[in-house]
Formats: C-alpha cells, structure tokens, sequence
C-alpha cells in the first residue's frame, strides 16, 4: 500500500512536531514546515532516524509563493499529498483593540487565516485526488471573546468558518477543525510574557497556573491531530471538534492499537 502524505504547518516544535511525529509513527510520509530551517531540518533528521519518511521545507505560511513552493516540494519528492495540518499560528497583538496597531492585526489575520486558506487552494488538486483531509487547527478562543486577545479570537473564529465553507464547497476532501487545548508552546511563552500588559490580571494568571502544574504537553492532542489527519470520517467533514472528546479519543485508541500491533 503506498505510504499517505501529510503537510504539517508550525512543525518545527510544540503540537506541529507533535503532529508530524505521530503521523510519522503512524506510516505517513511527513512534510515539515515552518520558518526556521536549521531546527526544521534537524527534526526531520530525528524522524528520518527512526525509520520514518520526512521532509523539512522551510517557509513562512504567510507568504503565497512559500506555499505554493511547499506543495511543489512535497509532490516531487512524495508524488502526492492527502493530508494538511494547518496548524502554524501567531496570538500576537495581545492588547486592547484601543490599543493594538492595525499592522499587528493585519499579521495576525494574513498568518492564522490567510495562509491555511492560501496553502489549502494550493493544495486542493492533489487533496481531490486521494480524498484527502484538511485539519485546521483552531482554539477555545474561536468561539468566545478574551479581553487583549481581539485578533487571535477572531482569526480562529474565522478560521472555523472556513472549515465550513471547504466543506460545502469541496465534495471529495473532508475538513475538521481541532481544539487542542492550551498547550505548552511558544504561544504560550508569549502569553506568560506579554500578557500581563495585555490582559485582565485573572485571565493572564491562568495561564501561568497552568504551566505552574505542568498540564500543558503537546503530545497528547498532537497524536489525536494526526490519526484526524489521516482517519477522519468523513461525515465529520465540516465540524469543530475537541481532541480529547470521546468520539475522537476512539478513533485515536483505534489506529494507536493498529500501530502498536
């Protein structure tokens, strides 16, 4: 059976390297990227190690041609694609709309909504071909307003109703969006350090709980995103869902059984 292939956008650390390591587990072949080449490349090397199949193409989502170039990439070196993790993302400007510069809202929106929507289009032929999935990974935050955090809500509330669109839109590739949680990233280091000029004291005290207790590895949701990736029903297509809800934790311990065996 030949290997399926998965992009995964912010790849180089945090959930995107969580994701591609489990579809790298899971037999995909895994293409990675994200802006910085040296860590990409040194990752992808650390898969390759294991006996998986990877690919490091650095880029920056926010940037047409990189995505074009990225799809370009994968198909001459895997000759298809059936997966795409959009999951690369900025939270920045944490601050007051009063307050926040429209440039900072306009990187925010170009890199949380713009890129997955450029890489998807870019994608779509070869999606269509092998019925493929897109997961868009998406937040908490899409669905309910946090003080200092006006951009990023909106952008992933955006980003939800683009996976409602690619759904009715695009018959033969199923579409999911993905709360993951708060997880331990480099957007929450950001969070713990621009936050506290930039959010109510309650709301930026959370965060720092929770990376107090220690309830934030990406592993967990990263291997729910990859069996999504690549074992999605497709009468999912369309929805937003939480990684660690029931019907997704099933399917997880499914394919988790089928690769331990």
């Amino acid at each position: 059976m030949t290997a399926k292939t998965i992009i995964v956008t912010g790849a180089s650390r945090g959930l995107g390297l969580a994701v591609a390591r489990d579809a790298a587990d899971l037999g995909a072949n895994v293409v990675l990227f994200a802006r910085s080449a040296e860590k990409l490349e040194q990752e992808a090397q650390a898969i390759r190690d294991e006996g998986g199949k990877a690919l490091a193409v650095p880029g920056d989502i926010s940037l047409e041609d990189d995505c074009r170039r990225l799809v370009e990439k994968t198909v001459a070196s895997y000759g298809r694609i059936d997966a795409l993790v959009n999951n690369a993302g900025i939270i920045e400007p944490i601050a007051p709309l009063a307050e926040a510069s429209i440039e900072t809202w306009r990187q925010n929106l170009l890199t949380n909504v713009l890129g997955p929507v450029m890489l998807t289009q870019a994608a779509l032929p070869y999606l269509r071909q092998n019925r493929g999935r897109v997961i868009n990974v998406s937040s908490g935050a899409s669905t309910y307003a946090i003080p200092g955090w006006g951009a990023y809500c909106t952008a992933k509330g955006a980003l939800n109703q683009f996976n409602r669109v690619l759904s009715v839109e695009e018959e033969m590739v199923t579409a999911v969006a993905v709360r993951p949680g708060v997880v331990d990233t480099e957007m929450q280091a950001v969070i713990r350090e621009m936050g506290a000029a930039g959010m109510p004291e309650s709301a930026y005290q959370r965060f720092v709980r929770l990376r107090d207790e220690g309830d934030l590895p990406p592993e967990a949701p990263g291997g729910a995103i990859a069996v999504l990736a690549l074992f999605a029903p497709r009468d999912w297509d369309g929805e937003f869902v939480a990684w660690d809800e029931e019907r997704v934790q099933e399917l997880v311990r499914k394919y988790a059984t089928r690769r331990e065996g």
